[in-house]
């Protein structure tokens, strides 16, 4: 071996040993860009207002007869403006519906209210004409205190509709079939009325 190969030999061996590779070149650092938008708090998204009713009140505003629901003018049903999203409900039957308030307006008392939202539109089964039968509906909610409290807080009515459209009910013809008992066994014709009566009343099969 002549000292050009023994200096290539040895310059070889140098680069090959160490096994280490470069380096690689930092990143540059770039900023973020962060709009204001985002760092700001955003809004909760506010459930609607529970109002309970009673029935059969409850059945007529569910089925579009009854478009209008009067109160006294409690503190607390004075943040309810028109937009507002509020849900009715029913403790009995535990069904409720989405509505929206359209309207807000405070009057004196439940004769004056009436004579501007209409019998028709607040009570649909009563006499449309008969104004003071209509009052004395409102007065004998919650043992006949509401005509004390309409006089200290006023009437507030509040005109809805729905946010889903109202869909026609429709009833089935009561029919009996006899093949569902025995004709000889009394005690399983009266279960079986007794439960045909309960699904027409409350809509639920048992």
């Amino acid at each position: 071996m002549n000292i050009q190969s023994l200096f290539y030999f040895l310059y070889n061996m140098t680069r090959t040993s160490t096994g280490r590779q470069r380096p690689e070149k930092k990143k540059r650092y770039r900023p973020k860009r962060v709009n204001l938008r985002d760092l700001r708090p955003q809004p909760r998204a506010v459930p609607p207002r529970v109002i309970y009713v009673q029935t059969p009140y409850y059945e007529q505003m569910e089925c579009g007869a009854k478009t209008v629901e009067a109160r006294p003018n409690y503190p607390c049903l004075r943040d309810l403006t028109p937009g507002t999203p509020v849900e009715f409900a029913n403790r009995f039957s535990g069904r409720s519906f989405l509505a929206t308030i359209t309207s807000r307006r405070v009057h004196r008392d439940f004769a004056t209210m009436l004579r501007e939202e209409t019998i028709k539109d607040c009570l649909p089964d009563r006499d449309p004409y008969d104004l003071q039968r209509a009052v004395n509906v409102y007065h004998s909610f919650r043992r006949q205190t509401y005509k004390f409290i309409a006089r200290k807080h006023g009437v507030v009515s509040l005109r809805f509709e729905h946010e889903e459209p109202v869909q026609p009910q429709r009833t089935a013809p009561c029919t009996h079939d006899r093949g569902e008992y025995d004709k000889n066994s009394l005690c399983s014709i009266f279960e079986y009325v007794k439960r045909k009566s309960r699904e027409r009343k409350y809509g639920i099969a048992y």
